[in-house]
């Protein structure tokens, strides 16, 4: 058999900063495969995956996610840990069933009490701020190592992880105390080792896809476990892939009181017991062809829509709910933003395992036309996504895009213009700028947003909408939550009710209704009650207010967001850089808040 070696070089995989660092490596290597291996909804569905959600948490190291596979119907979490003394990267892995599963039985009688509370979901996806709820579902070990002999990924776990429970259990319920387990009985007898490989192979499947190369060495060890007090006798195993730079020269992670009872190097017909494995086909060409969407013809356009919306009705998060909604249906989502002023924040509140490009500095009328073909063509190319979102900014009238859209037909298939409008804010809104009128009238779908806020006339501003656009589906919001389906039928399937005319002439531009942006950069903490005041003092003539800032007597950055009615400030969840800023957007700006000299 020839020997194979990686075809994908680590510096197109790795930030170069971690290239050359054991210690780093391999954390970065595993999250990159991980994610990489990910973005095609086929390629994700042929290595065995069924979702994958990266857990970003300042402070710690990179790789913390969950994950849903084909074999089992719960959830696996992988979360990493110190490193071995080898510099190999080490995560450990968790399982939680569903509340159904019948692995449920084979868990301690705690974790089972947890897998059937009420906020049994919310912990799961929160697991790395519940490290003691983690650990009653801990069923194994991952490590993932980087050397100068080339690249390991491993997993060890128990054939049986349990224990006995000497003095019995006693729970109480409602009829009182019952004895759960018998003195002596068994509270935990998990077949972890054969969870572990349900989450291993796709894993492995997904190194060999990414690196393009089948492995070059595979061993099988087991161990006796050391019979201690209370745990069931057992072994462990550990399964070892290998890809070598220099196979003579490998540095394989071993056990010296284990024997090895599979031994494979890449001059050896396959192992037959593991010889079926998807780790073995890195072009995943199983049938002749790989699954990517150009190879097997699977070549339907993505379906594109345009977001609009004036500032701060609720766009990003509208956004936020669409992408959970067909992440869960195993769809794809690449995103398009364009941030009006020099900083871009609507992508940091998004989940980064999303495919986000922010476009180049200014709103979407000004400089957007010459660069959408090429931001779209590098998209399509990069993820092959189901749906493409141009999210336009909050100032963007959509009249100036849509002429180019007609000529992007090759490349997708229009889907919907949709608008939001505050429910609370939108009547003046629409009186004030004709921008927001535009919106209005060239959307097929409205949705009137934030409609629990006080003061929202929500029969007067869908009159004020249908006055404007008679056709349009409208349907009202709460923090624009609305599932597509209800806005757009099943698999787009509605047709858009699009307006009967075109807007002629000139377009209205936020320069024409006196509307400009100014970026504040912020070296130091500011006072969060000045800052309000501020802002209330300068009433109409701020729109909104939107950045990353520390504020006296908080703790870490905070993400800062004005619109007239609302203002929230939240704790920043992204990687804290120092680079802190607020962007406001109004009008005569100079004169209500920069002469002012609080933020001096």
């Amino acid at each position: 058999m020839t020997q194979t070696y990686p075809a994908c070089r680590l510096d197109t995989l790795l930030p170069p900063c971690v290239v050359n660092s054991p210690e780093l490596a391999g954390y970065e290597l595993a999250r990159a495969v991980l994610i990489r291996s990910t973005y095609i909804p086929g390629i994700r569905h042929r290595l065995g995956w069924r979702g994958i959600h990266e857990s970003i948490t300042p402070g710690l190291r990179p790789g913390s996610l969950t994950a849903k596979v084909h074999d089992l119907p719960g959830v696996f979490s992988f979360y990493p840990v110190d490193p071995d003394p080898c510099h190999a990267a080490r995560f450990l892995l968790s399982y939680y069933p569903g509340p159904e599963e019948a692995l449920v039985e084979k868990y301690s009688i705690e974790a089972g009490i947890c897998a059937l509370a009420p906020d049994y979901m919310e912990k799961v996806r929160n697991f790395v701020d519940h490290d003691d709820f983690a650990g009653l579902f801990h069923i194994g070990c991952v490590e993932c190592l980087k050397s100068d002999h080339g690249i390991f990924i491993s997993f060890q776990a128990l054939h049986r992880l349990g224990w006995i429970a000497e003095k019995g259990i006693e729970i109480e319920n409602e009829n009182g105390l019952f004895q759960a387990v018998a003195p002596g009985g068994i509270d935990q007898d998990l077949p972890a080792f054969d969870i572990c490989m349900a989450f291993f192979k796709p894993l492995a499947a997904s190194f060999s896809y990414t690196l393009g190369a089948v492995p070059s060495c595979f061993y099988s060890r087991t161990r006796k476990k050391e019979n201690r007090r209370c745990f069931l006798e057992t072994e462990e195993q550990r399964l070892t892939l290998g890809y070598f730079s220099n196979p003579e020269k490998s540095c394989v992670p071993d056990w010296e009181d284990s024997f090895t009872n599979i031994a494979w190097t890449g001059q050896m017909p396959f192992p037959r017991a593991f010889e079926n494995e998807l780790w073995w086909t890195p072009g995943l060409t199983g049938t002749g062809s790989s699954l990517d969407k150009k190879a097997v013809g699977l070549m339907t356009k993505p379906r594109f829509i345009l977001l609009t919306g004036f500032l701060g009705t609720g766009k990003t998060s509208f956004l936020d709910h669409f992408i959970q909604a067909q992440t869960a249906a195993n769809n794809f989502v690449a995103v398009i933003q364009n941030e009006i002023g020099e900083k871009g924040l609507d992508a940091a509140l998004l989940d980064q395992t999303y495919a986000v490009t922010q476009m180049d500095e200014g709103c979407v009328c000004c400089s957007l036309a010459g660069n959408l073909r090429a931001a779209l063509s590098d998209i399509l190319d990069r993820f092959a996504p189901d749906f493409i979102v141009l999210e336009t900014t909050g100032l963007a009238n959509p009249a100036n895009i849509l002429s180019e859209l007609q000529e992007l037909d090759d490349l997708f298939e229009f889907g919907s213009v949709t608008t939001l409008v505050d429910g609370s804010q939108g009547q003046h809104t629409l009186e004030r700028f004709g921008v927001a009128r535009d919106q209005v009238r060239l959307a097929d779908v409205i949705l009137v947003n934030k409609c629990d806020l006080p003061g929202a006339d929500l029969d007067g501003i869908e009159k004020q909408i249908r006055q404007l656009n008679p056709v349009a589906a409208v349907r009202q919001t709460i923090h624009g939550a609305v599932h597509p389906g209800v806005l757009y039928g099943a698999n787009f399937r509605n047709s858009p009710r699009r307006p009967l005319f075109y807007i002629p002439g000139t377009h209205a531009t936020h320069e024409d209704d006196q509307i400009e942006t100014r970026l504040v950069t912020l070296d130091h903490p500011i006072d969060e009650a000045e800052l309000n005041a501020l802002i209330k003092g300068a009433g109409e003539q701020i729109l909104r207010v939107k950045g990353i800032a520390r504020f006296n007597g908080r703790s870490g950055p905070m993400v800062f967001q004005y619109a007239p009615g609302t203002c929230r400030i939240t704790p920043f969840a992204g990687e804290e850089t120092g680079d802190h800023f607020l962007v406001f957007i109004g009008l005569n700006l100079e004169q209500h808040v920069f002469q002012k000299g609080v933020l001096a």
